[in-house]
């Protein structure tokens, strides 16, 4: 058969009890598996140990559930096999353990080979949703909703339970939001895009850039469009050099009095103190500018280092998930000849046994290694990622006192400037109206350098403006591309949906005369509810045969389109809620059956019964005895 991925597979449930025997014990199988018996046998308590164990956040046990320690699940995700465990507990938010292997290597293993997971993720520790959706192949979740969508959450609308209210389409939760609902809905339909979300809040930064440069364009503008200001950069580049010109001659004549009354000065001890005392300061400032410097440029090389070994890493990561997909490419090529006489040949009786030497296969463990290694790389990116934060952080302290310090080197040196060219002289006039203009000179270049540097904010701005123009124009166009394909796709797998769903309502007994005659399925994830026709006001059991059948339908659909991202994975402990006849129940059963049977694509149904379709019991398609009250699914005793 074709497996389509994401793909999710109960291969064995096993439950111990708090001293260590076995309370429970059962191997699962692809395609309808049916746990059947008396009412109060068990069964429901068996679904919620599933729902559990596969990351659902549930205490509300049973008294007989609560005699019961550890449990255990043998799954299959994609193609490595995995194996869970999680302890009961009255308590909510219990960590999981995940073995990257079968049951049975995993008993043999005490603590190699085990990985501990929290129920939430934090700094320094990934949770096991994280650690179950990177080996589902989920894209990773952006925004608000990355700490609310949870493995409990997927299996939300993988379990069809008893305690849920009747007309919620999704299991009923306390801590509930719409977005959070069609999050897991965008998601499981393969709509969801991540890309597309990234997409959206750069838009949204970049039209806030946009805004806030495109005002500071027009501020500066009107400023200088309104002012008597020189607009020409070379104009006032050629008044600059002009004033320079001046403050040079100026500056000269000065040194040359200055050197003639040096002569005439006797004592210059307090200003060579004076002088001395600077030039100590400005040595240490400049060295400190000087370690500051070396500082900075270490930290943008070890910045520059650390994302390129991100990006090896990152590298590596898509390497193992290309050759992981390359592993489950090929894992199902089937050989019907010879390649070397092209004859064909027999088929293999025994399983694991290769169809062309008939020699027993030996057990693949490469992929579940390079599951462990996506673990430990995923890890590794995230650890480097943080440190790489923190680098950045401390390099931009570093840059942002540069210029502090930098100007106190420029100011020690203004003062020694100052004080070698002040000497002890009786000042002229002439000399007095020289320092004048000198100090009139240097306040015109510095607002012409202050003119110069708007102008150059102006042109910076101006193409910073052109620049962001063309990108929001870019991602406009992307996300109205990517927003048409998830259109596309949320139509098909509704149409989809809404044909299984009509397919199950028109297959019923004759029960519900709406049934027979509707045409039209309506699923409101941010309400949280459904509607066939725009009605939902049936009898208390003909809802639960509506709710069955929307919820399997959105199951078979996910066997019809590959870009689903529902694990192909169905729990049901609610075929005969509510009332629901015998004959009705059995009926829903036959046609379940009857369209699994009729699917090429790997799927697994796990559904509870007490009302068992005669053509389907005593068949391979049942799990486990018929469980009585003198016989009950958990052997405690």
């Amino acid at each position: 058969m074709t497996q389509y991925n994401p793909f999710l597979k109960l291969n064995r449930l096993v439950i111990f009890t708090l001293t260590g025997k076995k309370a429970y014990d059962e191997l699962f199988h692809d395609g309808v598996n049916i746990i059947r018996g008396h009412n109060s046998a068990g069964k429901s308590t068996i679904g919620n140990f599933i729902f559990f164990v596969l990351g659902g956040d549930f205490k509300k046990w049973t008294k007989s559930a609560t005699l019961c320690g550890d449990v255990y699940a043998e799954v299959v995700i994609n193609t490595e096999p995995i194996t869970i465990k999680r302890t009961v507990s009255v308590s909510g938010n219990q960590p999981m353990s995940i073995f990257w292997g079968t049951y049975e290597e995993a008993i043999k293993s005490t603590s190699e080979g085990w990985q501990i997971f929290p129920y939430r993720r934090t700094e320094s520790k990934k949770s096991f949703s994280n650690a179950l959706f990177l080996s589902l192949g989920f894209p990773e979740l952006r925004g608000d909703v990355d700490s609310n969508i949870t493995m409990h959450q997927i299996l939300r609308l993988l379990y069809i339970d008893q305690k849920s209210l009747t007309l919620d389409l999704l299991m009923t939760d306390s801590f509930d939001s719409a977005i959070t609902r069609k999050t897991i809905a965008d998601l499981l339909f393969g709509v969801y895009d991540d890309s597309l979300y990234s997409d959206k809040i750069l838009l949204r930064e970049s039209e806030k850039d946009f805004d806030i440069k495109k005002k500071q364009f027009e501020g500066i503008e009107q400023i200088f469009k309104s002012s008597d200001n020189e607009l020409n950069p070379n104009i006032i580049n050629a008044l600059i050099e002009e004033n320079n010109n001046q403050l040079l001659s100026i500056e000269n004549y000065l040194t040359k009095v200055d050197s003639e009354q040096t002569q005439n000065n006797e004592n210059n001890g307090e200003r060579d103190l004076k002088i001395v005392t600077i030039k100590t300061n400005l040595l240490s400032t400049r060295n400190s500018l000087s370690l500051l410097q070396n500082k900075i440029s270490e930290y943008e090389f070890e910045l520059i280092d650390s994302a390129d070994f991100i990006k090896s890493l990152e590298k590596r990561a898509y390497a193992l998930s290309d050759s992981l997909l390359t592993r489950e490419t090929f894992v199902d090529v089937k050989m019907n000849h010879c390649p070397n006489c092209l004859s064909t040949l027999d088929k293999v009786i025994e399983e694991n046994h290769c169809e062309l030497c008939k020699q027993q296969l030996p057990e693949d463990k490469g992929s579940s290694q390079i599951k462990r290694m996506q673990q430990e790389i995923d890890n590794q990116i995230r650890e480097s990622k943080k440190l790489f934060l923190e680098k950045e952080h401390t390099l931009l302290e570093l840059k942002t006192s540069f210029p502090t310090l930098e100007l106190k080197v420029r100011a020690f040196q203004r003062e020694l400037n100052e004080a070698l060219s002040n000497v002890n002289t009786t000042r002229n006039q002439e000399l007095d109206e020289l320092l004048i203009k000198k100090g009139e000179l240097r306040s015109k270049n510095d607002y012409l350098i202050k003119q110069l540097k708007a102008l150059e904010q102006i042109e910076v701005i101006r193409k910073e403006l052109i620049g962001l123009k063309i990108k929001i124009d870019s991602l406009k166009s992307n996300i109205n591309y990517k927003e048409a394909e998830q259109f596309r796709r949320l139509q098909s797998a509704f149409d989809l949906i809404q044909s299984f769903a009509l397919r199950l309502l028109h297959s019923d007994l004759g029960r519900q005369p709406e049934f027979q005659t509707g045409t039209n399925i309506e699923l409101d994830f941010e309400k949280n509810t459904f509607s066939l026709d725009n009605e939902n006001n049936f009898s208390e059991s003909s809802n639960v045969y509506l709710k069955n059948s929307v919820r399997f339908a959105i199951f078979f659909a996910s066997l019809g389109k590959d870009f689903f991202r529902y694990p192909r994975f169905i729990l049901c402990d609610n075929i005969e809620d509510k009332g629901m006849e015998p004959m009705r129940s059995q009926s829903f059963q036959n046609e379940i059956v009857k369209i699994s049977s009729e699917s090429e694509i790997r799927h697994q149904i796990i559904i509870t019964t007490s009302m068992i379709s005669p053509e389907l019991d005593n068949s391979d398609l049942c799990v486990g005895e018929f469980y009585t009250e003198s016989s009950k699914t958990l052997k405690l005793e």
